[in-house]
């Protein structure tokens, strides 16, 4: 295998997961768990999921992040480093602080997430980061700050190949930029939802190479392709904390067709399988993932 520079841009958060008991609507008093998977907090965000996965295949992963230079931004490179992914185009800046994110499960297992993204639109390409897109073989990315998402676009290789983790978050996906991503991205990933999403933004016809790995829940992975289209079943599995588990989907499935050693839903299976053994990891009496 030809090991790739792999750049997956993307929020850096400090993840704190809530399992709520019942319902809750903004007054009185809720109970749940706090800190479910031992997340309170955990170091996340697609960069960092996708990442982890794409350095465990035996390429090298980059991701392209923002933290800032207080305890939370230790422990994202921590978090990093334990999955020997690189940091040369994670920007830690002085007197900023780390992205939070909350995410509150309700009990019908959909959830919500509270961002905190710390630098409040101050993020920008550092030259480190430039560097590191201008030798990257693939890019892949993922929520974050959008006028960021716009610069990397036009300064990536208009011939080279991109990924798109999509999200339903218009703040971080505007339409036009939806746009764009949906022109030019050969993989994308997303859930029913996020598919609505992202055809509602298309302005021209869907390119023919296009590839989309959208997640049907415990009905399995689509993948549609120019060569057809086929559900690749998958194993239902009960979970409270089910954070993370696109982007690694999506982070597997990258790392394993960039070898060119197997076919896009040969590399889908492996990203279910990632995806599956860490939800497994989060069930109690389970090791626990970092």
């Amino acid at each position: 295998m030809i090991s790739k520079k792999i750049t997956v841009s993307g929020y850096a958060t400090l993840d704190y997961v809530v399992q709520l008991d019942a319902p809750f609507y903004g007054t009185g008093t809720a109970t749940g768990e706090l800190g479910v998977s031992d997340a309170w907090p955990r170091a996340g965000g697609a960069a960092l999921y996708a990442s982890r996965r794409i350095a465990a295949v035996g390429h090298r992963a980059f991701p392209l992040t923002w933290i800032g230079d207080d305890g939370d931004g230790g422990h994202y490179l921590r978090a990093c480093q334990r999955s020997q992914i690189c940091c040369d185009a994670v920007d830690q800046v002085r007197g900023e602080k780390t992205p939070r994110c909350i995410l509150i499960y309700r009990p019908d297992g959909d959830y919500g997430c509270l961002l905190d993204t710390g630098f409040h639109g101050r993020e920008g390409l550092s030259a480190a980061q430039a560097e590191t897109l201008a030798v990257a073989d693939h890019l892949c990315i993922s929520a974050g700050p959008p006028a960021v998402t716009r610069t990397l676009l036009e300064a990536y290789s208009r011939d080279a190949e991109l990924s798109w983790i999509a999200k339903l978050d218009t703040l971080s996906f505007p339409e036009e930029l939806r746009a764009a991503l949906a022109r030019r991205a050969r993989l994308i990933f997303c859930n029913a939802s996020e598919r609505e999403f992202i055809e509602a933004s298309r302005d021209c016809e869907r390119p023919e190479r296009q590839i989309i790995i959208e997640t049907l829940g415990s009905a399995g992975v689509l993948v549609d392709s120019c060569e057809g289209r086929r559900v690749i079943p998958t194993q239902a599995l009960t979970t409270h904390d089910t954070t993370g588990a696109g982007d690694t989907l999506a982070g597997e499935t990258i790392a394993q067709y960039l070898t060119e050693q197997v076919t896009i839903e040969g590399a889908v299976e492996f990203g279910m399988a990632a995806a599956r053994h860490l939800l497994v990891s989060r069930i109690p009496g389970r090791e626990q993932t970092a």
